[in-house]
């Protein structure tokens, strides 16, 4: 048979996690770091989510960081252990995995399917993630403080694409790519690369929220669609 006749054999599919409000159970953790700076808890919120673009992104420490959010509740000074701790207290909130979330990374990883992590954290959450006891189901993570891009700027994708490409011979197939976020900008973006990207409805929203099919329905449902092997 000629070159020209052969089939090719379909890439294999790669499913692509974001990892806030889609893995983790909820995505919430002021009233954590509450417990342990104290003071007014939506002047804390603020600060915490106003300075965490720019932690994620790794243009700050994570003394600077919590430095800054502890200040905002006139904590003036933060020693080594007490930034560990506030770290820590975050890491915890976040690394408790949604149950229906987890379930559908165990049927994934029972049927052999390639999963990756691509998330908007900081360099010291892409640690403790790694030490995560699921994550071994992972070939690797994406994480926006060590490669200083986030999503949906289109250089984190483009890492992403180029990691994988490495483990196919040098080619980038953006298409074969099933990727799923709770933001839509950041579906959004991933399209515009050609990456089959999907919104996935925010775990832990608060009560009184429109509801919604949970995410990990959704993506049950697609990636049958698409062939990706669920039993």
């Amino acid at each position: 048979m000629s070159k020209r006749n052969r089939r090719r054999t379909p890439p294999k599919p790669t499913v692509v996690f974001d990892y806030g409000g889609v893995l983790s159970a909820g995505h919430d953790p002021v009233p954590d770091v509450h417990e342990l700076l104290g003071g007014d808890a939506e002047v804390l919120g603020r600060a915490l989510w106003h300075e965490r673009a720019a932690y994620d992104r790794g243009a700050l420490s994570a003394p600077e960081y919590w430095g800054a959010v502890a200040a905002s509740v006139g904590v003036e000074e933060l020693t080594d252990e007490e930034v560990t701790e506030l770290q820590r207290a975050d890491d915890r909130y976040f690394l408790r995995m949604d149950p229906r979330s987890r379930e559908l990374i165990h049927d994934l990883a029972r049927n052999g399917v390639r999963m990756v992590l691509l998330s908007n954290a900081s360099e010291a959450f892409g640690e403790a993630v790694r030490r995560a006891d699921w994550f071994e189901a992972f070939s690797f993570a994406v994480i926006s403080g060590e490669e200083r891009a986030v999503k949906p700027e289109p250089e984190i994708y483009e890492v992403l694409l180029e990691v994988l490409s490495h483990e196919t011979g040098g080619v980038s197939i953006p298409s074969a790519v099933l990727f799923f976020d709770d933001r839509h900008d950041n579906v959004e973006a991933a399209r515009a690369l050609g990456i089959d990207a999907h919104h996935w409805p925010r775990n832990g929203e608060a009560e009184g929220a429109a509801p919604e099919e949970h995410g990990a329905a959704l993506a049950r449902r697609i990636l049958a669609e698409r062939g990706v092997p669920l039993d």
